[in-house]
């Protein structure tokens, strides 16, 4: 007797969230990382196509060495960063992936134009149809007082610490991955510390992906995990986040 095929794995179940630009925003970083199949001429061979097609938007080049240490071996890799005038945007190119990253996160708008300028600029170097797995992450600090914090994020998360049921807690910190309905995706929060202010922060941390993704339906791979990605950011605030926030001033 054969036995019964296992249910398929229930995504994500966050509420929907209508788009919005808000006169603040949390984020520390946004990511796009786009994989592709390992290039070996990247690492020995300057990208000099791509270095032409991005140098206007991107002018400053490092060329960034990367040394991994695993029992046994030692493993080098390079890595092409190119940043913008004012360095707030860096394209970073290695030899099996392509990123855009940001700390000057404006709006998604914004983000998404970026990154069709960095994917057009890419098509005659990487020599891939596809990406192996497109990944956007944003890590969001929300300012909290401690005795407020479930104020501050969504109780479901923290209210724990809310009630002290830890006391005074040096460290908290939690990893939560699952399928969505477009991919997967990885959720890490916990208490964190600003490192300009040096006071305590609650890190809300969400990385979307999907995997084997053509070139032609990656920005539309990209639009689907951002609203998937947001609809998860707006349940995990509190009520004294989202006044934090401030107004909406655009609304899909």
């Amino acid at each position: 007797m054969m036995d019964a095929p296992a249910p398929p794995a229930k995504p994500l179940n966050v509420p929907r969230a209508d788009a919005a630009r808000f006169s603040k925003n949390l984020i520390r970083l946004a990511v796009c990382e786009l994989r592709f199949p390992t290039l070996f001429e990247l690492e020995a061979e300057r990208p000099l196509e791509f270095n032409k097609a991005v140098r206007k938007e991107y002018p400053l080049h490092d060329l960034v060495k990367n040394v991994n240490v695993n029992p046994g071996s030692l493993a080098q890799s390079n890595a092409h960063s190119f940043r913008s005038k004012k360095g707030g945007w860096t394209v970073t190119l290695r030899a099996a992936a392509l990123s855009l990253e940001t700390s000057s996160y404006d709006s998604f708008a914004q983000f998404e134009k970026r990154l069709g300028f960095v994917l057009k600029a890419a098509e005659g170097t990487i020599d891939s149809d596809f990406f192996t797995r497109v990944g956007l992450r944003y890590i969001n600090a929300v300012p909290f007082a401690p005795s407020e914090v479930k104020q501050w994020v969504n109780p479901a998360l923290v209210s724990p610490l809310g009630e002290g049921t830890f006391g005074d807690v040096e460290e908290h910190w939690q990893r939560v991955r699952g399928p969505t309905t477009v991919g997967g995706y990885c959720f890490q929060h916990g208490l964190g510390t600003d490192p300009q202010a040096g006071r305590r922060e609650y890190i809300l941390d969400f990385d979307f992906y999907r995997e084997d993704v053509t070139i032609p339906e990656t920005l539309s791979i990209v639009r689907q995990l951002h609203d998937q990605e947001y609809a998860m950011f707006a349940w995990s605030l509190g009520d004294k986040a989202k006044e934090h926030l401030g107004p909406s001033t655009l609304k899909k």
